[in-house]
């Protein structure tokens, strides 16, 4: 009677084995995929203009157009949030666009009304869409 029970914990062993491999292959998957859809942004460049200037060239790289509202750029320094005291010039050359379209970009430039200047140098994080928090560090 015990040669009938062996093969039957084997094959339930290996259908265990075989669920768990796929639930850890979907849940990879999809964390994977989440950064690649809907709306992402990435850092693509950084510099300064006029000794006190941050610019930063910020790409929409998911699926869905991003509004620029939905991005924050904070200082690091303070913890304050500057992206509303910029302009924006999107790809065509357009000046404050209300959306990034997908697999387009455009450039934010900081403005002064915040007090806010990257002299000598600034730390600047840049977060939108289902991407992670991304650091530019300017020296001016």
């Amino acid at each position: 009677m015990r040669k009938g029970i062996t093969p039957i914990i084997a094959i339930i062993v290996l259908l265990l084995i075989t669920v768990a491999l796929a639930g850890a292959a979907w849940t990879y998957l999809n964390t994977y995929m989440s950064g690649l859809t809907g709306q992402s942004v990435e850092l693509r460049d950084y510099f300064c203009t006029g000794g006190s200037t941050a610019n930063l060239l910020i790409a929409n790289t998911g699926t869905l157009d991003i509004d620029v509202s939905d991005i924050s750029i904070i200082d690091t320094s303070s913890g304050a949030d500057i992206s509303g005291d910029g302009s924006w010039t999107a790809a065509d050359g357009s000046t404050n666009p209300s959306k990034i379209p997908v697999n387009s970009y455009a450039t934010w430039k900081n403005g002064t009304t915040s007090g806010f200047t990257c002299s000598p140098s600034c730390k600047l994080r840049v977060v939108g869409g289902t991407a992670r928090a991304q650091v530019a560090i300017i020296n001016c």
